[in-house]
């Protein structure tokens, strides 16, 4: 029998993975997408271990997520996730929060390239038997797409900056997907964490952070409690995010 097209997964909000208000934090939430996904497609065909069998790995290019109500303490934080589109460059895939009575605290969009892991270089996402199956364009994601981030050339400060090390990467000894949101989110005094939450936040990964690499963030008020922020090792972005409060 066939795996369904939409993917189901429950999460426990325990108590060491809270911040200092007993909510999840975002970076967290951000990992739970990352599992969500992972099981999604390891179920259906194409997860790590079928695209690596093929010299291939999934590499997340951009994001947008939206919470519309953090998920507290001692609760289950329910995710849904399906492939919404896929094309020769990307597939499009997209989530929903839910609380425990099926109720949506949020929604989030992602993109994602398939590379060789010989080359580096990205392959054909349509030559992956039996991805386009599970395409679910009737699944609802109301949330604004992924937008254009402006590069940051003037009007800017320096907010922050650290070394990648080794709680910092992933398997490819490049920084964690969700370690770029966890270091952008840390520029944020924590007073602004009692006064407002972070509505959505925008992601575009440029290229990777690897392993002893310094990174420096700049940061730039784009309009009222809406941030634009880049890492830059010297001269080169390697990720770019726009963050909203409210």
């Amino acid at each position: 029998m066939a795996a369904p097209k939409i993917g189901r997964y429950e999460f426990e909000i325990d108590a060491y993975l809270t911040d200092f208000r007993g909510k999840a934090t975002l970076p967290m939430i951000g990992g739970f997408m990352l599992q969500a996904a992972t099981k999604h497609a390891e179920e259906r065909g194409f997860g790590y271990s079928d695209m690596t069998s093929k010299d291939r790995v999934w590499v997340l290019s951009r994001m947008a997520i939206e919470v519309f109500e953090y998920p507290k303490n001692d609760t289950v934080m329910v995710i849904k996730t399906w492939v919404a589109n896929v094309n020769r460059m990307f597939t499009e895939r997209y989530f929903s929060f839910e609380d425990e009575t099926g109720r949506e605290i949020g929604f989030a969009k992602s993109l994602w390239a398939s590379i060789d892991l010989i080359t580096r270089r990205p392959t054909n996402v349509l030559e992956l038997e039996g991805l386009v199956d599970y395409i679910d364009q009737e699944k609802v994601c109301p949330i604004e797409g992924m937008t254009k981030i402006p590069q940051l050339k003037d009007n800017y400060e320096p907010a922050s900056g650290f070394t990648v090390k080794y709680s910092d990467v992933d398997i490819n000894k490049h920084l964690n997907s969700m370690k770029y949101i966890e270091h952008f989110v840390d520029v944020f005094d924590i007073d602004m964490f009692r006064e407002k939450e972070i509505r959505r936040i925008e992601i575009n990964y440029v290229s990777e952070g690897r392993y002893g690499t310094n990174i420096e963030i700049l940061k730039r008020e784009e309009a009222d409690s809406v941030f634009i922020m880049e890492m830059r090792d010297e001269a080169t972005n390697i990720c770019s995010t726009r963050i909203t409060w409210e």
